[in-house]
């Protein structure tokens, strides 16, 4: 009698403990699922095929899944993508421009695309910056997802501001890394204030620091002043015209001349 109790038991035990397992494919769930998902988050407006629509929300679909074991409903999954709404339509936006084809976009695939893009707009802004060129769109959500994939990247970022789209992205080649604008000398001291920097700079520099600029003729262009060496990826490099090197002369005249005087009638 006693040895079946503890059969009985052992067995319930092992019930208990069991793990379930899926028994379903999540690629096959997610296909079933992604038209009635796109329709429910307002992405048929979009205008994707049947088969476009599946691939767009697919791969989104099975990584919301993880590891659970019953079949989620639309519902569920609506309510997951909202949730991470902003990573979760970053994610459709950079697919949308995987699945379309260059200079494809409908106008309002690429005011979605641009408005959501947020992270992955370093990638896709001269993508992006082309078709709302041809579609003739406004340019303002693009320019607005590139500060935030900058901020929420960590890094600064580029320093000057291009003349030709208004991106904050002149690499330090003078290339903008948006519509591939070359600047000029006068337009990179445009676009990087270069002028009042150099005037801050020559305002508080020692007497070192302006007899190292008169010989090596140029400095480095960060976000907020100018320096000697590179202090950044981003810095931009740019040689004094001739003008400038004659301000540079006359600070040191004025600030280090005067301070040899001052030296030699104490001796």
């Amino acid at each position: 009698m006693m040895a079946k109790k503890r059969a009985r038991a052992s067995t319930k035990k092992r019930k208990k403990g069991s793990v379930k397992r899926r028994t379903w494919d999540p690629f096959e769930v997610a296909e079933k699922l992604a038209p009635t998902v796109a329709t429910m988050l307002g992405l048929d407006s979009l205008g994707l095929s049947e088969e476009q629509t599946i691939e767009l929300l697919r791969d989104l679909l099975v990584m919301m899944m993880g590891d659970r074991v019953t079949k989620p409903k639309p519902e569920v999954m609506v309510n997951a993508i909202k949730r991470n709404e902003s990573k979760a339509f970053a994610i459709i936006a950079s697919k949308l421009l995987e699945i379309m084809p260059e200079g494809k976009l409908t106008p309002e695939q690429a005011e979605f695309a641009m408005a959501y893009i947020g992270p992955f707009a370093v990638r896709f802004a001269p993508r992006l910056y082309k078709e709302a060129k041809r579609l003739g769109l406004d340019l303002g959500p693009l320019q607005a997802s590139w500060e935030e994939a900058w901020r929420l990247s960590g890094d600064e970022g580029p320093v000057g501001f291009c003349p030709n789209c208004g991106f904050r992205a002149i690499a330090p080649d003078w290339t903008c890394m948006v519509c591939g604008k070359v600047l000029n000398d006068k337009e990179i001291r445009e676009a990087t204030d270069f002028q009042s920097k150099v005037q801050e700079f020559l305002e508080n520099a020692d007497c070192k620091a302006l007899k190292e600029l008169l010989d090596k003729g140029s400095v480095f262009v960060g976000h907020s002043t100018i320096s000697l060496s590179r202090q950044s990826k981003w810095d931009i490099e740019i040689y004094l015209n001739k003008d400038e090197k004659v301000k540079v002369r006359e600070a040191f005249r004025k600030k280090c001349t005067k301070d040899l005087d001052s030296i030699l009638k104490k001796l």
